[in-house]
């Protein structure tokens, strides 16, 4: 698994039919996006591609070498809390109680009548969040390793003291500042000079604190939603 294989599973899932939509929210290589789109590809019950053989005179030249198994490559489950702040800890623990939901989820839909579509639907749903929430707590860890810096996974405010209206107003001010934040962002990251340049540290150090911003609202939208919803 590496991001060929993942740009090589979107295109076949694109040319069999696959949601477009859905491409461009796992077309970044994490092994939670590789998971979602291999399962999307099941959905369409088209099978996955095969890795082409190697014929002719290429074979025999393969055969004559010693082969050397290759290295395993470590699990993202494989590093140590030790390596995060005690604000990731939180992260690291619900990344892997994530998929263990998920695997649990992923066997109950295989259980799941194929008449019973309202189920499979349900599971569904419930698989994709598990998923989403387990790549959120990745992408927090993914950060600190590049950054040295805590990118928060969820939101310390409270919101118990507003109407249903308010909610809703204030999620959507929410949403649309986020949108704003992120055209700033993507700006910010375009005019990031190179790392040789004196300003590329200030640089940087803003463009992650945008990053962070963003990410602190958008862990409020997500606490709203779920109030909203309930």
């Amino acid at each position: 698994m590496d991001r060929n294989t993942h740009k090589n599973l979107l295109d076949h899932y694109l040319k069999n039919g696959g949601d477009a939509e859905k491409v461009k929210l796992i077309s970044a290589f994490s092994p939670a996006n590789h998971a979602k789109l291999k399962y999307f590809i099941k959905q369409l019950n088209i099978n996955l591609p095969e890795v082409a053989e190697v014929i002719g005179t290429k074979t025999e030249e393969i055969s004559t070498k010693t082969i050397v198994p290759p290295k395993q490559k470590n699990s993202i489950f494989s590093d140590l809390i030790s390596n995060y702040p005690k604000e990731l800890h939180s992260a690291f623990k619900m990344r892997y109680e994530h998929w263990l939901e998920a695997c649990s989820i992923k066997i109950q839909l295989n259980d799941v009548d194929i008449r019973d579509e309202k189920k499979a639907l349900e599971l569904q749903w419930l698989l994709m969040n598990q998923l989403d929430a387990m790549d959120k707590c990745q992408k927090a860890l993914e950060y600190y390793k590049v950054n040295k810096r805590v990118l928060e996974t969820e939101t310390k405010a409270t919101f118990e003291n507003l109407t249903p209206m308010e909610l809703i107003k204030r999620r959507n001010n929410l949403r649309s500042s986020i949108t704003k934040r992120t055209a700033t962002m993507k700006r910010m990251e375009k005019e990031l000079p190179d790392s040789s340049d004196p300003k590329y540290n200030l640089k940087l150090h803003l463009l992650n604190r945008k990053i962070e911003e963003i990410q602190k609202l958008e862990n409020m939208v997500a606490k709203l939603d779920e109030m909203i919803d309930n």
